[in-house]
Parts: structure tokens; C-alpha cells; sequence
């Protein structure tokens, strides 16, 4: 996780990426990892550009959000993180953040399931590889 000092005074971070083997994924390791970096350094919010819906869910657990894609004021939250755009779908994101043909070929995870709906049909601009969800997750600590 790398601290964002320049956006949010040092007290946000962005989760840059988790990688868990296979052989270990649902065990819980990513939302341990993410409880952990939060006891350690404190931060006031996370941030991450994400396609992965097993990411959603860990952040959401590690800070007891039960759908961390609604905002209350998503215009605000949008604005506050780099490179967000709100989009009419009322969904975060950073539009064109990765390759043209997208960070992960064959398998993309947008295919997969967040709070029972496939993450692609709810969050429509996913369905371009080249785009990534922006969220921003209070801690709650």
C-alpha cells in the first residue's frame, strides 16, 4: 500500500495491489493483509482502482463496509480521488487506467460476482478492460 500524503495530507493510501496464490484465495488472507496495514499505519482511507471483485469484498470486510461502491455524496468522493471520473451509471471510475487490452487477457475478474450481481453488468464502464472502479473506503478504526 503507498501512502497519497499529496491528496489527502498523509492519512489515505492506496491499495496498489494484493496478490494471493490461488491454492490460498478465500482463506480471508487479503482482508487480514488489509486489517493488518490499517492497525499498523492508521490511515483514515483507502483508496484502490480496481476490476477484481474478491478486492471489493476484502476491502469491505477489513473496514466494515457492507457495499464499498455507494457513496452517500458520490460527487465529493469522486473528486477527492486522482484520476476519478463519476460516471452516469453513478459509479467511480478511472477511465483508460490500464493497457488497451486491459490488465488481465483472458480472465478478467469484472466477470465475477460483487453482493450477488456480476460486477460487469452492475458497474457498466467495466466492461471495457481498459477501465478500472475507483473506490474510497473510510477505515472506521
Amino acid at each position: 500500500m503507498l501512502p497519497t500524503g499529496d491528496y489527502f495530507g498523509g492519512r489515505a493510501a492506496e491499495l496498489a495491489g494484493i496478490v494471493i496464490h490461488p491454492n490460498a484465495q478465500g482463506c480471508s488472507l487479503g482482508t487480514s493483509l488489509i486489517e493488518s496495514y490499517i492497525a499498523d499505519t492508521r490511515p483514515n482511507r483507502l483508496i484502490a482502482y480496481t476490476r477484481n471483485p474478491s478486492l471489493l469484498r476484502a476491502v469491505g470486510h477489513a473496514c466494515a463496509v457492507a457495499d464499498v461502491l455507494e457513496h452517500q455524496y458520490p460527487h465529493e468522493v469522486a473528486a477527492s480521488i486522482p484520476d476519478a471520473t463519476l460516471a452516469d451509471d453513478n459509479y467511480i471510475y478511472h477511465i483508460g487506467r490500464y493497457a488497451p487490452h486491459g490488465l488481465y487477457g483472458a480472465f478478467d475478474p469484472a466477470q465475477g460476482t460483487y453482493n450477488g450481481q456480476r460486477l460487469d453488468q452492475r458497474c457498466r464502464y467495466v466492461t471495457d478492460p481498459n477501465n478500472a472502479l475507483a473506490i474510497s473506503v473510510e477505515t472506521r478504526r
